[in-house]
Order: structure tokens, then sequence, then C-alpha cells
């Protein structure tokens, strides 16, 4: 964070607790085939605190963060069949394909991951 490659949001309840997260990870520096790519990671909203849109709008904002810093296409992976698919799809963002055996789940299985993309508009500067 300090270093400007990730920047972090949350998403608070009422009472002031974190119920929802994500972050951007910009381009390294030192990557010059890819100033123009970011990857939202950790997407994450507590469960007794889905479907009340917190998720699409951590993404929304993550979205409209990358488009303000010049980005134009943003990437993420996700596991395959889980809910966060839905979330992305209606988002307006593309499936590229599929990993299998890419991640190992909670209880240490290796699971399938599939990976997404979405063009943004860069801000006009």
């Amino acid at each position: 964070m300090a270093a400007g490659q990730l920047a972090v949001w949350a998403a608070l309840d009422d009472a002031g607790r974190t119920v929802g997260t994500v972050g951007l990870a910009f381009p390294h520096p030192g990557k010059p085939n890819s100033p123009h790519r970011a990857e939202p990671v950790k997407l994450m909203v507590r469960r007794d605190a889905r479907g009340q849109g917190i998720g699409r709008g951590l993404l929304a904002d993550a979205e409209e963060a990358a488009a303000a810093a010049g980005i134009t296409l943003l990437h993420l992976d996700t596991e395959t069949d889980s809910p966060a698919e839905h979330l992305y799809r209606s988002a307006g963002w593309t499936r590229a394909g599929v990993i299998p055996d890419h991640a190992l789940d909670p209880t240490g299985v290796l699971r399938p991951t599939t990976l997404y993309y979405k063009h943004v508009h860069a801000a006009a500067g």
C-alpha cells in the first residue's frame, strides 16, 4: 500500500464493523508490458452481510479507481462454481477460461479457478 501498488477498500456496517473488503493490485513499475492492467484481489463479504450489494459496491469502487488511475484492463480469478462467479458475470466481466487444480480450498482440496477480465475506460485527464 505504501508503495502505491495496492489500494484497499472496506465496507462498514452501521455499527462500524467491517463487513467486506477488496484490494486493487496495480502493475509493478518494473513490468513495462503491463502499465494498463490491474487486478482486483480478495473481494470478500461476510456471509451474514451477503445479498445486500456490498460486494457489487466494492467491485465498482475498485473499477472506478482503476479507471481514474488510467488502467484500461482488469483481470481476476475466482473459485469455479463459487457465488462470486455470478457477481462478476452480472457486473459485466467476461469469462476467459478455467485452470484445473489451481487453488486449495479451506479443506485442502484442489479446486479449479475461473479467470475473468473487464475493459474499463480510463478517466479523461
